[in-house]
């Protein structure tokens, strides 16, 4: 073999390897892209269909402390260390009984909040039924300076892959907007009782 040939297979296979490294450091990224689930995406107010559900946001409340009615004594009154963002929403199934899952709130700075875990708190675990609306209400717990930018996200309560639905919902929470909401939010919101 002459050195020539010897030079350019030299450099061939050094422009290979680099090629093969170059792609394995994206390898990663790609895995995690093929898991996404498809998401349709909408504002408040209006219906976002994906083709196992539909949502639509009517209103969200910002408060201090949420206050439930007892039968045993006065209301209780659950405060909040920040914020408690309460969406209200209708959803339906499309096709199928469908239980909403991957609840979570994310902000414009990506941070995303799960449901309220605090045990005196409904959680929304309602089967919604193929072409009825029927009412959902979601409650956050976040602090003051997150709301700019939140976003309702709903996935399937499946194993998320990439055929899964999710919608991704703009609660209108623009800088202004949440600033006001934040500095002025209501002392308390009443729950309501089943």
């Amino acid at each position: 073999m002459s050195v020539g040939r010897k030079v350019v297979a030299g450099v061939l296979t050094a422009g290979l390897m680099a090629l093969a490294m170059w792609l394995y450091t994206f390898k990663p990224h790609i895995e995690a892209g093929e898991q996404n689930p498809i998401t349709s995406s909408g504002r408040l107010g209006s219906v976002v269909d994906n083709r196992v559900f539909s949502v639509k946001v009517d209103r969200v409340d910002v408060a201090r402390s949420l206050t439930k009615a007892s039968s045993f004594s006065g209301p209780e009154v659950t405060p909040s260390i920040g914020l408690f963002l309460i969406v209200h929403a209708n959803i339906k199934s499309n096709h199928k009984p469908f239980q909403p899952g991957h609840v979570r709130l994310v902000t414009g700075g990506g941070l995303s909040y799960d449901e309220s875990g605090r045990a005196a708190l409904p959680s929304t675990t309602d089967d919604y039924q193929p072409m009825l609306w029927a009412p959902a209400t979601y409650i956050f717990e976040l602090p003051r300076d997150r709301l700019a930018g939140a976003r309702l996200i709903i996935g399937e309560s499946a194993f998320l892959n990439q055929l899964s639905a999710e919608t991704s919902i703009d609660l209108g929470m623009s800088g202004d907007r949440a600033a006001q909401l934040s500095t002025h939010p209501a002392t308390t919101y009443t729950l309501k009782t089943p």
